[in-house]
Parts: C-alpha cells; sequence; structure tokens
C-alpha cells in the first residue's frame, strides 16, 4: 500500500511542501550552527581572558591576600582554587582536543607571559566540583552534541585551565564557555510554520489551477468516445496546458469530421444499395418456381430492410449536426400513437422534468426500434419515463419470454440473433438494439437490458444523463 498520495495535485503539493521543509530545516540548522560558531568565538575569547587577568591579579597579590580576592572571584559559572600541586583530571574526549589546545593557546597570549598552562575540557563530577560551582543536567542528545559539536553547547562539559604562578602555586580556574541556547530552535518553529502554511497555500493555488485544467481534459477524453459534439475546452491554464488542450481541440474536431463522412458514406452505400436489390426483385418475378421465388423475394427483403436501417440511421446523425431542446414527454407520445394506430397495444406512464437536447430523429429512432422489439417478441410495450433531474430513464418492457443472462450483452452485437422464440422467422435485421445502443451512447448514455424480475418479459432502459446535455447541448 503505497502512502503516495494518487492525485498529481497531492503528489506534486506534497512534493513542494517536502522540498520546503529540507530548505527551512537546512537553513536553520546552517543558521544556528553559524550563529553557535561566533557565540563560542565570543565566549571563548572572554573566558579566556578573564582566566589570563585572575591569573596576573593573584600572581601580583601576597599569598595572605589571595583567599578573598578569590572568594570575589568565584560564582556559579567561575571558579577559583589554589593548590600546591596540579589538580588530576579525569580524560576528556578526543573530539575536544582541538578545543583545548586553542583554549590554552589563547589563554597564554592574553598572559603575556610563558607560564605553564594546560586545559581540559571535561564534566565535573561532584567529588571535583568546587564548593560554589553550579553543575548542570544535561539530556543524552545533548551530551551526545556537546561531544561532536562542542562549539554548538559548550556549556554541557566544563574548562579546567590550571596555570602555574611564578611562586609555584597552581591555579586552577573551573568556567563554562556562554552558549546558544538549544531552546531558540523552539522558538523559530513558529516561522517554520508560518512559512509552510502560506507556501501550501500558494502551491495548492498554483498546483491546483494547473490540475484543473487537467482534470478537465481528461474528462472531456472520457467523453469524448460518448459525445464527439461537446464543445471545444477553454484553453486556460499554463501555455504547456493550453498547447495540450488546443492539440486536443483540434483532434475532437477531426474525428467529429471523420465519424460524420463515415456515417454519410454508409448512408451512401445503403442507398446505392436499393437500385440492385430493385433490380434483382424485378428478376425474381421471373422466377417461375413459386417456392424458389418466395426464398428469393424473403432475402431480398431482409436484405433491404438492412439497408433500410442502416440508412435511417446515418441519416439521422448525419443530417442533425447541432442537438436541440425536445420535449421528452411529446416525442414519447408521438411515438406512442403512430403504433396505437397501427392497432398495436403501447402504453406509456411518466414524464420528464425539462426538455432535454438530442438529435430528436435519432432518439426518435432509438426509442421506436427498443418499441418495435418488444411488440415483435412480447406483443406489447409499456414505456415508463422516470427523471431525477440528473438521468433520464426511459424503459421498455414487454411481455415476451426474456432472455439468457448469458446474452443480454451479446444481443447489441450487430446481426446477432438468439434461437427459438426470438429467431429469424419473428423478423428482423439484427441491427436494431445495436443501432438504439449506438445513439444512446452517441448522446453521452447508454441501453441496458434485464429480465423482469417476476419472470416476465425483458426490460430495455436507456439512460441518458442530464448534466451532459447542459453542458454540451447547443
Amino acid at each position: 500500500m503505497s502512502l503516495l498520495p494518487r492525485s498529481l495535485f497531492g503528489r506534486t503539493l506534497l512534493v513542494l511542501i517536502a522540498g520546503l521543509m529540507l530548505a527551512e530545516i537546512a537553513s536553520l540548522g546552517v543558521n544556528f550552527f553559524d550563529r553557535g560558531s561566533g557565540v563560542y568565538r565570543l565566549g571563548a575569547q572572554q573566558t579566556a581572558l578573564r582566566i589570563a587577568q585572575s591569573a596576573r591579579i593573584l600572581n601580583r597579590l601576597d599569598p595572605r591576600q589571595r583567599a578573598g580576592v578569590i572568594d570575589e572571584m568565584n560564582g556559579t559559572n567561575f571558579s577559583v582554587v589554589l593548590r600546591r600541586t596540579p589538580a588530576v583530571m579525569s580524560a576528556g574526549f578526543d573530539e575536544h582536543d582541538r578545543y583545548e589546545l586553542a583554549l590554552a593557546t589563547l589563554i597564554k597570549r592574553y598572559l603575556r607571559s610563558q607560564w605553564a598552562t594546560s586545559v581540559q575540557i571535561t564534566s565535573l563530577g561532584r567529588a571535583s566540583r568546587p564548593k560554589n560551582y553550579e553543575a548542570v543536567d544535561t539530556t543524552p542528545l545533548e551530551q551526545w552534541i556537546a561531544r561532536h559539536f562542542y562549539f554548538i553547547l559548550p556549556g554541557a562539559y566544563s574548562i579546567v585551565a590550571q596555570i602555574r604562578l611564578e611562586d609555584g602555586t597552581t591555579a586552577v580556574f573551573y568556567a563554562r564557555i556562554p552558549q546558544e541556547p538549544l531552546s531558540r530552535i523552539e522558538s523559530l518553529l513558529p516561522r517554520l510554520l508560518l512559512n509552510l502554511a502560506i507556501f501550501a497555500l500558494l502551491g495548492a493555488a498554483a498546483v491546483g489551477a494547473i490540475t484543473r485544467s487537467l482534470e478537465r481534459l481528461a474528462h472531456a477524453a472520457e467523453q469524448l468516445g460518448v459525445d464527439p459534439e461537446g464543445k471545444p475546452l477553454p484553453e486556460h491554464g499554463p501555455s504547456e496546458v493550453r498547447s495540450v488542450i488546443r492539440a486536443f481541440n483540434r483532434m475532437r474536431l477531426d474525428l467529429r469530421s471523420y465519424l460524420l463522412e463515415r456515417a454519410r458514406m454508409l448512408g451512401a452505400i445503403s442507398h446505392d444499395l436499393r437500385t440492385p436489390i430493385t433490380r434483382l426483385r424485378l428478376r425474381a418475378e421471373m422466377i417461375e418456381n413459386a417456392e424458389s421465388r418466395a426464398k428469393f423475394v424473403r432475402d431480398l427483403d431482409e436484405i433491404d430492410a438492412m439497408a433500410g436501417s442502416a440508412l435511417e440511421f446515418f441519416k439521422s446523425l448525419g443530417s442533425e449536426p447541432q442537438r436541440h431542446p425536445v420535449d421528452v414527454a411529446a416525442l414519447v407520445g408521438s411515438l406512442c400513437e403512430d403504433w396505437f394506430e397501427t392497432g398495436r397495444d403501447v402504453t406509456v406512464s411518466g414524464t420528464g422534468r425539462a426538455p432535454y437536447n438530442c438529435h430528436p430523429q435519432a432518439l426518435r429512432r432509438c426509442l421506436d426500434n427498443l418499441v418495435e422489439n418488444a411488440l415483435r417478441y412480447g406483443g406489447r410495450a409499456r414505456i415508463s419515463v422516470t427523471d431525477d433531474g440528473a438521468v433520464l430513464r426511459i424503459s421498455v418492457r414487454d411481455d415476451g419470454p426474456g432472455i439468457p443472462e448469458q446474452d443480454l450483452e451479446r444481443v447489441f452485437e450487430p446481426f446477432f440473433r438468439l434461437e427459438q422464440s426470438r429467431n429469424r422467422d419473428s423478423g428482423g435485421t439484427g441491427l436494431g438494439l445495436a443501432i438504439a445502443r449506438n445513439i444512446a451512447r452517441w448522446h453521452g448514455g447508454d441501453i441496458h437490458l434485464r429480465n423482469a424480475p417476476d419472470g416476465g418479459g425483458l426490460i430495455a432502459e436507456l439512460s441518458l444523463p442530464r448534466f451532459q446535455s447542459r453542458q454540451r447541448g447547443s
């Protein structure tokens, strides 16, 4: 399971925010290290100068006066102890050797003499700590930072500088170098969060503008197969996205022109077939055998019906380049009246909420095929219209034997016929449902078949999404 967002918007925004966070954290780190280094250099110079000055003062005083002066010098972070011999301290870390050497050199420079001087950075235990020298509690993280990056947290360890005075006394100085508080990082957190919030808002707006154009393009591409007549996409967004949209609009126009040209060509072919069919029909009358003549004429009728169906379908698609608002109730009512006048049992119930943008003749042809199919195999057709404002549904139910479940989709294939009751003897060319579905999909909808739940007949449901008609209709 991937933790990355699935959308381009989420991934792009995540990359931008992650990049900003890394940049901010790196910037804060560099700033903290740089500032800590500056604070350490200044603190080290001040501490070395204080130790050197204190040593020179003690060297000039009479031994009997030194105790009082030392009492004045001592504090929580600076203390002096006089010893006859050097103090023995616990060994420090190798990482601190260069800091110890630098401090010793600095103290000697301020002493302006060649007195023996040594510096050790160490952690003082209770036994080795002077009386007034304050202990410092540090966390394991602070100890690790102070060991490997001493200049960041020098206060975690103490400096023990030992200077041999001219009378042979060893002055032991305990001191801590001032440091940049580690808590300063916490004070910078609100600024980091504010920068992230501002950048996230700006990034979301910028990325959203790009992805919205891509989403519109993806949606248009999905609908291209079912609605080649949709309006061109507005060219919004960056120049690269506009170029893609422009190319897509050109492709849509080319595809629509191709489909219409194909429809006209096939329609012309179907029309041209009428002439040889008519000649064959005349010649069939010359066949002397009545049975052979009847079979021949029946085959010609079937070919003529196929050509007629194809011609009507392609004419309906090619003759109306634009869609028009149509009163669905009036269209279905007119269709029912035409069938009723021929003596067929066709009823209708329900109505649409509003006109539907469509090709009127093509939609009528679609419904007429469904009704004809119901009458042919079920004897009667009951039409119901439902409209929830989002999808217009027109169902046609018959009282026939239904269709096996495994063949509910196969019957939409051109020239496919079922055996038994729904066979060639019942009439039809095998194109009715195929043409009806093509018309439905041309309008952005579809047709689905299902057997009635009570086992009485077949239900053909035409679904036409209304949002497509509102957005793409002319």
